[in-house]
């Protein structure tokens, strides 16, 4: 049977048990949500709750982090990347890792292959970047590239209403000083949603009063939105793939489709060929062969194929290689 790997974590110890998934559904109804939503919906103690979220973030099995969209972070240029090598698959993948400028990274069952997401600042800065990549292995080629157009993420990190912009705020004069506690807030706020007042407070140096406003500020804008990073493994999905979907046209209305239909983890909508990538998580060999002729299904999809993962290297998405760009910037 198939199973994706994570050579970058230690192993699941466990599986998600009725009040593991309760609490993934209230983070993923509200990434800051209080204990009294946890304890209404599990009848457990505050503290308990606590404590098990705790536990949870400390063993990267669920944590809620904040997602901002490529551009908004500065990234204007990205693209995925099928590289193959001659050399050991495992070392080159392990080496891509620690780049800054990539963010996912799988290898592929069957294949020499590494799929790689990468994303600068500008074209020219992403294509330095894959040069490099190049010149120190020499072994790695590329078999294809994708231009990325947009992505939509899970469905808590969606836009769930139209963005607006605070009476509060609207007339303040953004100095310096004001974009800086602007860009430290999201910044916290992307490495962990459910940051407190307090800690927000000494991150950026302000008052308690003026961090809980501007983590306000940041939400209701929706300059930063929830993400709820659950290790697959955790919740018995133990296969991770990416699924190539080719559409005649519309591939914008047809990517919304996947989105609202599936809601899958990621999708990616590419330049190359009215193509849609679609990354999941299912539980077995059937789900994934079910996925993907439902995929097969929907109008003006043409043709479907799946690259099926057999290890994950890294699954980031905190698009931070150039500076943030948001409205108090």
């Amino acid at each position: 049977m198939l199973k994706t790997t994570f050579p970058n974590r230690p192993e699941v110890i466990r599986t998600a048990n009725d009040v593991d998934r309760i609490l993934i559904e209230v983070l993923r109804e509200d990434g800051r949500s209080i204990g009294r939503n946890f304890v209404d919906r599990t009848q457990l103690s505050e503290a308990t709750i606590s404590r098990r979220l705790a536990k949870l973030a400390e063993a990267n099995l669920v944590r809620v982090c904040g997602y901002v969209d490529l551009q908004e972070a500065g990234c204007n240029s990205a693209s995925i990347i099928r590289f193959s090598t001659m050399s050991s698959l495992d070392l080159f993948a392990q080496e891509l890792a620690k780049s800054p400028y990539f963010y996912r990274i799988a290898s592929v069952v069957g294949r020499s292959e590494v799929i790689a997401l990468i994303a600068a600042a500008t074209p020219t800065k992403l294509l330095e970047e894959i040069d490099s990549v190049l010149a120190a292995h020499h072994h790695a080629t590329i078999e294809q590239s994708s231009e990325i157009l947009s992505i939509i993420p899970p469905q808590e990190a969606r836009r769930k209403f139209d963005r607006h912009s605070s009476k509060a705020t609207s007339d303040k004069v953004n100095t310096p000083r004001r974009c800086q506690v602007h860009e430290n807030t999201i910044r916290a706020l992307q490495r962990d949603y459910r940051v407190n007042v307090a800690q927000l407070a000494e991150i950026a140096n302000i008052s308690s009063p003026a961090a809980s406003a501007k983590i306000r500020e940041v939400i209701n804008d929706q300059d930063i939105r929830p993400l709820v990073v659950v290790d697959p493994h955790f919740i018995a999905q133990t296969i991770c793939a990416l699924f190539h979907v080719s559409v005649r046209r519309n591939i914008q209305k047809t990517a919304s489709v996947i989105s609202d239909k599936f809601n899958p983890e990621w999708i990616f909508i590419c330049l190359q060929t009215e193509q849609i990538l679609v990354e999941v998580s299912v539980a077995d060999q059937v789900d994934l062969h079910r996925y993907q002729h439902e995929l097969s299904k929907i109008a003006g999809v043409t043709s479907v194929t799946s690259s099926v993962f057999s290890a994950v290297y890294k699954r980031s998405f905190d698009w931070n290689c150039g500076q943030p760009t948001h409205p108090a910037s």
